[in-house]
């Protein structure tokens, strides 16, 4: 169904900008404020008064959530059984666009910080849990500024769809915890794992276990382990590659705890020059504190390669 040059609410939908598999994403300008915006509109598989009240539980949770890495929620609604967030324009497209090969290593870690960072400031207010972080869902507002979307989405169409108790879970395979492909419950753990698989993509130019049907991919998240990166890219520190085998154990509780301890080791195996220091850090992660460690290496001197 195209909603194009149809109204939602007091959104004028202009055009299709983006599909997948939960959610229809629209061009609209809203004529109140003189502003184009990005609507994404979700059709729950049922719809009933608990699924409305979550929904509208959800969306505020996450409009809540203000941060610089963070898409702006600006709206939420529904009409009749199309239910559609309204969030701030973004043109400039995607991480998954900009990724197909290895990308430089001080660029990786700064987008990696960026988005860990907005999953840090999520998981702090109230437990927000991400779900679904793929590239596809970092939005880029400039080449190196990006913007994490689709908070708390999964969740409620897993509801919606009564998924929980099903043994299943919404997300994509090639980003999915292991707990998450076997139908577990996903915590922050599970986003630092499917983090984790973006900076081994970022690194590697390929995401680990390849991309086969759906099936294949969940199995081998559960079952393998993934290639070691440094054969794949001969400049990978090896404490790099230690913090992300350590992303992706298996088990939650052999992972990173926190996503600030994860970010705190990966800047330390890989120090940013002083120019690309994340600044844009919480409270709690500028002063989280890392038992000293003698790693011996030294700040790279390599200047960032953007993405075409």
């Amino acid at each position: 169904m195209d909603l194009s040059d149809t109204t939602l609410g007091q959104y004028h939908i202009i055009e299709q900008i983006g599909r997948g598999g939960m959610a229809t994403v629209y061009k609209a300008f809203q004529p109140a404020l003189d502003r184009y915006v990005a609507v994404k509109v979700l059709v729950p598989d049922r719809v009933e008064t608990n699924f409305v009240v979550r929904f509208e539980r959800e969306a505020r949770a996450i409009a809540k959530l203000r941060h610089r890495n963070i898409l702006t929620i600006f709206d939420y609604g529904h009409q009749g059984d199309l239910f559609y967030l309204v969030m701030e324009y973004v043109r400039e497209g995607t991480l998954k666009e900009r990724l197909g090969w290895p990308q430089d290593l001080t660029y990786t870690v700064s987008i990696i910080s960026q988005v860990g960072d907005a999953l840090a400031h999520a998981h702090r207010q109230g437990g927000i849990i991400h779900r679904d972080v793929k590239p596809a869902n970092v939005l880029m507002a400039e080449e190196d500024w990006p913007l994490l979307s689709d908070f708390g989405l999964a969740k409620m169409l897993e509801e919606s769809l009564q998924l929980t108790t099903s043994g299943a879970s919404i997300g994509t395979p090639q980003y999915m915890s292991p707990e998450q492909a076997q139908g577990l419950a996903a915590d922050r753990r599970s986003d630092i794992y499917s983090l984790g698989i973006v900076l081994y993509e970022m690194v590697t130019g390929r995401p680990p276990f390849g991309t086969d049907s759906p099936m294949a991919i969940i199995l081998r998240h559960i079952n393998e382990s993934p290639t070691p990166p440094h054969t794949l890219r001969s400049d990978l520190p090896a404490e790099m590659e230690r913090v992300i085998f350590k992303a992706l154990a298996k088990s939650p509780d052999d992972r990173y705890q926190e996503m600030e301890e994860f970010l705190v080791d990966l800047r330390e195996a890989y120090p940013l020059p002083a120019r690309h220091n994340v600044a844009r850090q919480s409270s709690r992660q500028a002063t989280y504190k890392k038992p000293s460690t003698s790693s011996g290496l030294s700040t790279p001197s390599i200047s960032p390669v953007r993405p075409r």
